[in-house]
């Protein structure tokens, strides 16, 4: 298997990222996973440890101050976080949302300003899109941005964004309201500190419980014209090619989530005496794990190869159908294995003192974001509609 096999699926440079990684993980954030999960607090200091390694920075270029490395290293890396604890994973994961936001729609002074400072970890970002009655349908969004004599007036309320109480800075998408772009929507860079402004309270969630979620309100706040991303009116495009390009990502998070349950999973198996011998011994048991383990690769492969693609320049919108299939069947599986390794684990694996329990709760989140996974079968619909009618 892969854990046990990197150099079959990655190069040498590669692997030695995913062991460096995977030390880090299991030395300095497996023993606060627990404690960030209980007590619904960010772990700033984990987030500090990953800027001074460079993971905040792993995808933006050289040039900025970045490690300049693909979307597939990012894969590995998320994937060996998302082992020991699912909120650290989502940090890098967000870096890199606002990363290629911000280098393929950005301005010179844009990147300029802000690309260093997110790759040292000195700033960070929240996307705030969704909305009470708008989510995945993002053309649907109520939010405005009424033109000034020198710039914006943003007016509106976000829901479930991420980050919220810890971001720097908003990239808020709201409409026109008047203009040439009247009715289209934008992309906006919104510091957190501009007047009218107000964040929401926090949601209670089942699981990913050390990241912030919650609401933020936008009271007539004032941006200057070059606070826009991208062109008037380019909002989707922004949102479409930067999540469409991040879900191997997102995938990358569930296969390390899988991956961490069922070596747990695994583990009580071959310890856990039964019958005289082990669980491991039982027939029934190996095919289940058996089971999960193809699961396993076939994501990890799917997500990799995916990742792969990116990384050669293809099209995000030629990619559309196969990226989705890697986030939903990654994070499909996540859940699957998560709650078999509760199963194999028995009242053990029930107790909020095992890992898995909140691995279980965990992988619920991933089968939601970046678009649930329906939507994501709504768009490999679509992917398979454009296959067989262009050819």
């Amino acid at each position: 298997m892969y854990a046990k096999n990197p150099r079959w699926f990655l190069t040498e440079e590669q692997d030695a990222l995913r062991e460096s990684v995977a030390r880090l993980a299991r030395e300095r954030v497996a023993p606060r996973a627990a404690e960030v999960d209980a007590t619904a607090q960010y772990p700033q200091d984990i987030f500090e440890l990953l800027a001074q390694n460079g993971l905040t920075g792993i995808t933006i270029p050289e040039a900025y101050g970045g490690s300049g490395a693909g979307l597939l290293e990012l894969c590995v890396v998320v994937e060996e976080l998302a082992k020991v604890c699912t909120t650290t994973a989502l940090m890098p994961v967000m870096s890199n949302i606002a990363g290629v936001m911000l280098l393929r729609f950005g301005s010179d002074q844009q990147k300029a300003t802000l690309l260093p400072r997110l790759a040292r970890g000195e700033v960070r970002f929240s996307n705030a899109l969704t909305e009470a009655d708008a989510g995945s349908d993002a053309a649907s969004i109520r939010s405005k941005a009424a033109t000034t004599s020198d710039g914006y007036e943003i007016s509106g309320a976000k829901s479930y964004i991420t980050g919220t109480t810890l971001s720097d800075v908003f990239i808020v998408f709201a409409k026109h309201a008047d203009g040439a772009a009247a009715g289209r929507v934008s992309a906006f860079l919104v510091p957190r500190d501009r007047p009218g402004i107000t964040i929401g309270p926090l949601e209670k969630k089942m699981g990913i419980r050390g990241m912030p979620t919650g609401g933020l309100f936008f009271d007539k706040v004032t941006v200057p014209r070059d606070a826009r991303l991208g062109a008037e009116g380019q909002g989707l495009s922004v949102l479409l090619s930067s999540m469409t390009g991040n879900r191997p990502a997102i995938g990358a998070r569930g296969v390390g989530l899988a991956q961490g349950a069922f070596e747990i999973a695994v583990d009580h198996c071959l310890n856990r005496k039964m019958l005289g011998g082990t669980l491991m011994d039982l027939q029934g048991l190996q095919f289940k794990l058996a089971d999960l383990a193809i699961a396993i690769e076939a994501s990890r492969q799917l997500v990799h190869a995916g990742a792969r693609l990116v990384d050669q320049g293809v099209a995000t919108k030629d990619l559309m159908g196969m990226l989705a299939m890697g986030k939903c069947l990654a994070t499909d599986t996540a859940m699957q294995v998560a709650i078999e390794a509760v199963q194999c684990l028995g009242a053990t694996g029930y107790s909020s003192d095992a890992p898995v329990e909140r691995l279980m709760r965990d992988a619920k989140h991933l089968q939601l974001v970046d678009g649930s996974n329906e939507i994501q079968r709504v768009l490999i619909g679509r992917a398979l509609r454009e296959w067989r009618t262009n050819g």
